[in-house]
């Protein structure tokens, strides 16, 4: 068994990887934990922000870099083998990809809380996952904490 684990250095998500942790456990599973950095693109359309372009892609690589150590960390009991990966893109389509490529049984993520309101509107990265992936999607909601008061 592959599981997935779909991160961005949120409370949520580290939740996510603490419940893949409990899961992989008990089936012996490997993990797969992906971070996706959006794509820069927009600058890209005007050269003189190309400056700009390479400081915003170098700190998101620092940042993508610091959170798969963080999940290293985290992971550092985990008894069955553990990967992490780092890829730029949309993330719930570059998540399901991923998951289809490397036959993953399962996807672990977290929920960012969002509101009804905002969810419609924008779509939650979790919620065009469970849509659009082929794999089970196991969501861990958050305590309440990082949820928005009146979303």
């Amino acid at each position: 068994m592959k599981i997935l684990v779909p991160i961005d250095g949120s409370e949520a998500s580290r939740r996510s990887v603490n419940v893949a942790k409990e899961v992989g456990r008990q089936f012996e599973a490997e993990i797969a934990v992906i971070t996706v950095v959006p794509e820069t693109s927009v600058f890209e359309q005007y050269p003189t922000n190309f400056p700009y372009n390479l400081e915003l892609e170098r700190a998101n690589n620092d940042r993508a870099q610091k959170v798969l150590e963080d999940v290293k960390t985290a992971m550092s009991d985990y008894p069955y083998p553990v990967a992490t990966y780092y890829v730029k893109g949309n993330p719930a389509h570059q998540i399901v990809k991923f998951a289809e490529e490397h036959h993953v049984s399962l996807i672990v993520m977290g929920n960012r809380g969002l509101g009804a309101f905002s969810r419609t509107l924008l779509g939650s990265v979790s919620n065009k996952v469970i849509n659009s992936s082929n794999v089970s999607v196991l969501v861990v909601k958050g305590d309440g904490k990082d949820v928005k008061k009146g979303a």
